[in-house]
């Protein structure tokens, strides 16, 4: 399966504000692994 460009990300903008948006897929390294996921609860 390839790896997308891009991903969406939920990110801390303020205290208590939380903003979806889109961010490059990191590149893993030699020793890292990267890991889809479908579904999270916050």
């Amino acid at each position: 399966m390839p790896i997308p460009a891009s991903m969406t990300a939920t990110v801390l903008v303020a205290p208590h504000r939380f903003e979806l948006q889109e961010r490059p897929v990191p590149a893993p390294g030699d020793e890292d692994v990267l890991v889809r996921v479908r579904a999270c609860g916050i």
